[in-house]
């Protein structure tokens, strides 16, 4: 660890400050002892109190999350192993919230929208601080802003008690159109952070085509997809490029109808746009490519004629008269 000094608060923060050279070690050591927490919250849930339970966890969390918060970012954004223990410090401190919210009574706390909302609300005020602050991880930004979604949801199901899942697929629409704005707003200062929006918008679509399958608890109820539904899921899979949602889309999509099995409708519809499309991009080149008018070849430029040498110092030089020696003075005249 690093070198420790000045106040109580400063020297817990220098104590959990690991050595440059030492982050990719405690990594390896963090993500074993996250994994063997959340087994232990698993295996011995009901056997161990609650507040047992919660002080591990707690713990825990301190162990690991600390490290990654005190840790010196080296570059714009933290090294792979400091990410490491961002992230696993958060699972630890999700199921902190979670055996806290059963320590304040609440026996099943994902079913609750009141506890859903407050603990979900807390968890991403937690996450925003490494995401946006001095940290500046992407990926805790994806964590934050998909734990802002779920306090939405649970917000809306708490408050308002709908009935049945409509309304909250219609946030899930929101949060798909308000993901996309903030990486508009986001992508020029902080371009990894908005694609992490987008991979937030890809959540909240695949969230609401497994509503129909009952598969987002505690507001997906099951039943069959609308054609509507379907367009929209089918819309945001094709812009975020995700393909978790469009494998998701053809599952759902593609259940058999009560009437029996049948091409009309997506499949056919999608057989048509892929196949023309498919062959407009491998149709014969040369024989849809229109006549190009040749040039004809431009005239060799002249050879060009190498310099003449200067002529020697011997040559330019006067010839002296006849009868004289260049080299023996002539007599004086008279």
């Amino acid at each position: 660890m690093a070198t420790v000094g000045g106040t109580s608060g400063a020297r817990s923060v220098g104590f959990l400050r690991p050595e440059p050279d030492r982050l990719q070690l405690v990594a390896a050591g963090a993500i074993p002892l996250t994994i063997a927490l959340l087994m232990v919250n698993v295996r011995f849930d009901g056997v161990w109190g609650r507040g047992v339970l919660l002080v591990l966890t707690l713990l825990a969390a301190v162990v690991v999350f600390g490290p990654g918060m005190a840790a010196e970012r080296e570059d714009e954004h933290p090294a792979p192993a400091q990410t490491a223990l961002l992230v696993a410090g958060l699972a630890l401190v999700a199921v902190v919230l979670f055996r806290l919210a059963q320590v304040f009574g609440v026996d099943h706390p994902l079913r609750a929208s009141g506890t859903l909302f407050w603990t979900t609300v807390l968890f991403a005020g937690i996450a925003a601080v490494p995401a946006w602050g001095p940290r500046n991880s992407p990926v805790c930004a994806l964590i934050e802003v998909a734990a802002g979604g779920v306090s939405l949801l649970a917000f809306v199901d708490w408050v308002f008690d709908p009935h049945g899942p409509t309304t909250s697929r219609w946030i899930l629409l929101l949060l798909i159109v308000i993901y996309a704005a903030a990486y508009s707003r986001v992508r020029a200062e902080r371009p990894r952070h908005g694609v992490q929006i987008v991979n937030a918008a890809g959540l909240a679509a695949l969230a609401l085509i497994l509503s129909f399958a009952g598969a987002f608890l505690p507001f997906g109820s099951g039943g069959r997809s609308s054609t509507w539904w379907e367009l929209v899921v089918l819309a945001a899979g094709l812009g975020l490029l995700a393909y978790a949602v469009l494998v998701a889309f053809a599952v759902e999509a593609g259940v058999r109808s009560p009437s029996g099995a049948s091409l009309v409708g997506w499949p056919l519809l999608l057989l048509i746009v892929g196949g023309g499309v498919l062959a407009l991009g491998l149709r014969p080149w040369a024989a849809t490519r229109r006549p190009v008018a040749v040039r004809p070849p431009e005239p060799p430029p002249p050879p060009v004629t190498p310099p003449r040498a200067a002529p020697d110092e011997g040559e330019t030089r006067p010839l002296p008269p006849t009868g004289e020696s260049p080299t023996e003075p002539q007599p004086p005249v008279g």
